[in-house]
């Protein structure tokens, strides 16, 4: 079985599940080998000991943030991948192409070799500089010696989860603009039934969900001290990537709506004029319906929205922008409740 063939039936929810679920296990068995646990409850006992606990649990908690983070964005990397390459399979009536010339369309959705290394290399260079970025900083934050076993799991799945965020960010960009290229290859627009263009705004849902759900994620960092202004940062970051990755899918067939308006405009435009110029004439009768129809027509084709969008689309997008905050909310109930488990 080739590899490529391989990758086609991992299932990416499974995919993450695996990997998130392996190392927390992982962590947590490594915990309690180490005492871990002793060290955290007595925190909570001892004021000698409570800026030391504190501060394990602290990294505690962002080890698993990050356990979670590192299962998350391979499985929405191979999932906008392969969503991107479906949704070209969904068009094939209306790209009217036969199975093989989609199919050879959809395999051009690849990524740069050189892209993925230089985004790589980008990655790992912003995460060796992290660590200064969050109070508090410690003296050598890459000195092996400073290292707790919670902020071991920092070092080694942090630039791994920067690289992978910097891949999904880049797979996202790459299908969203050789999507909206694709519309340029539509056979036609029906003007009056827009719905062979909805693959088009639902690859721009997958976009917009995928990037929301890693800020969802990277939300429960706020529970922690020294996060707050560089979660902001990054909120504003993914939430305005996440309206480029949402009308980016959809840009290329916004111009075709936009140029078929135009046309069928410039059309009833000509005739309602012609028709003018006959119901001048005292001679001719009967056209006066014919005018009412053109005039009807032309309100019907100006009102066709230049955007493939609804109303219940504006909503799906609000109610997405609303995941972090659920999941901040969710992450400070579960806290609570651990906390009173463990501790």
């Amino acid at each position: 079985m080739s590899y490529r063939k391989i990758i086609g039936r991992i299932s990416p929810l499974w995919l993450g599940i695996g990997i998130s679920g392996s190392l927390l296990t992982i962590l947590f068995v490594s915990e309690t080998v180490q005492g871990r646990w002793d060290l955290i409850r007595t925190g909570g006992e001892f004021d000698v000991l409570a800026k030391v606990s504190s501060g394990v649990l602290r990294d505690l908690r962002i080890a698993v943030v990050q356990c979670l983070v590192m299962g998350y964005f391979p499985a929405a990397f191979l999932h906008v991948m392969r969503s991107g390459r479906r949704t070209v399979m969904v068009l094939q009536g209306a790209l009217n192409c036969t199975r093989e010339e989609c199919e050879t369309l959809a395999a051009s959705l690849r990524l740069s070799t050189w892209g993925l290394v230089f985004l790589g290399l980008l990655a790992l260079l912003l995460s060796l500089i992290m660590p200064y970025m969050v109070p508090p900083v410690p003296l050598s934050p890459w000195s092996p010696s400073t290292w707790g076993p919670e902020v071991l799991w920092h070092r080694i799945l942090g630039p791994l989860s920067g690289i992978w965020g910097f891949w999904l960010g880049y797979a996202i960009i790459v299908v969203s603009v050789r999507m909206s290229r694709i519309a340029s290859k539509l056979s036609q627009i029906d003007l009056l039934d827009l719905s062979a263009l909805r693959p088009f705004t639902q690859q721009g849902f997958t976009n917009a969900l995928l990037l929301i759900g890693s800020l969802s994620i990277w939300s429960l960092m706020m529970l922690e001290t020294g996060f707050g202004q560089m979660l902001w940062m990054i909120g504003g970051t993914t939430l305005l990537g996440t309206a480029v990755a949402f009308l980016t899918p959809v840009h290329g067939v916004h111009k075709r709506i936009v140029l078929a308006k135009e046309k069928e405009l410039s059309w009833v435009n000509a005739k309602i004029s012609g028709l003018r110029e006959l119901l001048q004439n005292s001679s001719v009768a009967g056209r006066g319906g014919e005018m009412a129809d053109l005039a009807a027509y032309r309100g019907l084709v100006e009102a066709v929205p230049e955007w493939p969008f609804t109303s219940s689309t504006y909503m799906r997008i609000i109610l997405y922008t609303f995941l972090p905050i659920v999941a901040w909310g969710v992450g400070l109930v579960a806290e609570e409740i651990l906390g009173r488990i463990l501790l």
